[in-house]
């Protein structure tokens, strides 16, 4: 059984969900490098919350959302099915809480993960092994309603007492003679992410066992929302003004903000490096680091956004193995550019400037392995 706390990272407003860094299955095998027959069950809770924002990073963007808390439970099981075949499987529950200054003053989104891994040895080169590595998953968010929204100084509604702006189900009143008013907008996303590569494992100067990778990734990513009041079409209706600006003009300007609704595919090419070092019996230290190079085909992007192509992910850990079942870790992770490339669903041009911040995560582990 495996128990991780105490990680952190930057929540995302607005119809993503904040996911961990990248896969603990593949934060394990440094620790497994010496060892292809053991099984591994993985369970997990993470959680953020604002106050353990220390460097501010929240502060240092302009935005109206502020990210308040975020959690995560996940399961996990690494099973060798035979001497060169080992596979995984991952299922992760998430949600994240905002707050903001403006409507809607608290947005909550909700969302699973299901991830699929295999790994074969394909042989070996001057007594290093050869693998073949295979990742697939879907990430699913539940369906976001937003009640009211503020753009362009005007809140569409919604129910909410501060509406300037909304619509009636006519039906409804006609006839039941409820007051339903239409949400301003609800929202759903998905993606689906694929990864092949090559890993070679071996060992510097006979005491670092270490394995070095190279990955290709291709996700694609999947945003559609639905708003009534975004779908008005009356030029006398469109032509109102509301204190100083058009419906229609805060409609189309609403409109290229959000993310776009046609899918999209983001393309990254992974290298990742890992070592261990035995301090001594039963403590070991690793480190990890990973680079992205990301492009994207099929993407609109939105006024004056910054293309942001590039990620470098470092993890440092601390080992203590006091017997050969049982393992704790405490680890350290940061990014130069939050979750890009390792969550591709959280970048949009809604959230993109949300990027130029880096990521930061502490974690506490512990392991059994038999």
């Amino acid at each position: 059984m495996y128990l991780k706390n105490e990680k952190y990272w930057l929540c995302l407003p607005l119809l993503l969900i904040s996911w961990p860094g990248y896969a603990d299955l593949d934060f394990l095998k440094i620790q497994l490098l010496e060892s292809d027959d053991e099984v591994v069950i993985a369970a997990e809770y993470s959680y953020f919350d604002i106050s353990l924002d220390f460097l501010d990073f929240a502060e240092k963007v302009n935005s109206a959302s502020t990210p308040e808390r975020s959690t995560s439970s996940q399961l996990s099981v690494l099973y060798p099915i035979t001497e060169r075949l080992k596979v995984g499987y991952e299922y992760q529950d998430a949600s994240a809480m905002v707050s903001r200054t403006v409507e809607p003053f608290e947005l909550e989104t909700k969302g699973d993960e299901h991830k699929l891994h295999a790994s074969y040895k394909l042989g070996a080169f001057r007594d290093m092994p050869i693998y073949i590595n295979l990742m697939g998953s879907t990430v699913e968010q539940d369906t976001l309603e937003i009640d009211c929204y503020s753009h362009n100084g005007l809140v569409l509604g919604g129910t909410c007492e501060g509406a300037d702006i909304r619509l009636l189900d006519g039906a409804a009143y006609i006839n039941k003679g409820e007051k339903n008013y239409y949400p301003a907008l609800t929202a759903d996303a998905s993606a689906n992410v694929y990864r092949v590569g090559l890993e070679v494992r071996g060992s510097l100067f006979d005491v670092l066992p270490f394995y070095q990778k190279l990955d290709v990734q291709r996700s694609k990513i999947d945003v559609s929302y639905n708003s009534v009041l975004m779908e008005i079409d009356d030029p006398l209706l469109l032509n109102a003004t509301f204190r100083g600006v058009t419906l229609g003009d805060t409609i189309n300007n609403l409109s290229s903000q959000l993310p776009q609704t046609l899918p999209w595919i983001e393309n990254a090419l992974i290298i990742e490096f890992g070592s261990k070092l035995q301090l001594i019996q039963s403590i070991s230290a690793s480190m990890t680091i990973k680079h992205y190079r990301i492009n994207r085909a099929d993407y609109e992007y939105g006024d004056n956004e910054r293309d942001y192509d590039n990620n470098t992910v470092l993890n440092l850990a601390l080992w203590y193995e006091p017997t050969e079942y049982f393992t704790a870790y405490l680890r350290g992770e940061v990014s130069h550019h939050n979750l890009l490339g390792m969550e591709p669903l959280a970048y949009n041009r809604k959230t993109s400037k949300f990027f130029s911040q880096p990521q930061g995560t502490v974690s506490l582990g512990l392991m059994v392995k038999f």
